[in-house]
């Protein structure tokens, strides 16, 4: 019979979610930056110049660089719906050789169980369950998680959830490490959600 571990699912914020990986939401330690800043910056080319006296028709909206760091490697799209089902579950996934981004669709609420990345990289490795979180995502903040970084697919907290993600061309063949808690610590988890 295995051992039950209590998660307690909890707000997602970029601290809180920092030892994972990124929530993409814009920088409160960042200026944004305008179309003009793009412009002026060289990071955007215009075909056609923007003529000054019709910049502020132009410049309309507010940009905020460098939210994530993604995986360089040739990337796929692919699209996930999550059933609602039991909040319990004895599995975790990693990859280490890339990021894995999730963006959600339809603004359906889930909880996000994850663990920190450790020191072993082989295939062996085990997740430190002392340290695993789980985070309700409110449909509205996407989240790309670090190479390493334990985690599970997200609970949906009513309706199925739709998400989009983004991970390397080779995930399956080469970068998968799927673990049974059950099989091999003897622990099942089990959510919680206030």
């Amino acid at each position: 019979m295995p051992r039950k571990q209590m998660l307690r699912a909890e707000p997602l914020s970029v601290t809180a979610f920092a030892p994972f990986g990124d929530v993409l939401v814009p920088r409160r330690d960042a200026r944004a930056i305008t179309n003009r800043d793009l412009l002026a910056s060289g990071r955007a080319r215009m075909s056609d110049p923007v003529p000054p006296d019709r910049m502020d028709q132009w410049d309309i909206l507010d940009y905020w660089p460098d939210i994530a760091t993604i995986s360089r490697d040739t990337m796929k799209f692919g699209y996930v719906r999550c059933r609602a089902t039991h909040m319990r579950f004895s599995w975790f996934e990693r990859h280490m050789k890339g990021t894995q981004t999730r963006i959600p669709i339809g603004g359906g609420k889930s909880v996000f169980p994850v663990v920190p990345a450790n020191a072993d990289t082989d295939a062996s490795g085990l997740p430190d369950l002392s340290l695993a979180r789980a985070f309700i995502l409110d449909g509205t903040q996407a989240v790309s998680i670090r190479p390493g970084t334990w985690h599970w697919t997200p609970f949906p907290l009513g309706a199925p959830c739709d998400f989009i993600y983004l991970v390397r061309e080779q995930v399956v063949e080469d970068d998968l490490n799927f673990i049974d808690t059950t099989a091999r610590l003897g622990v099942e988890l089990h959510v919680e959600v206030a």
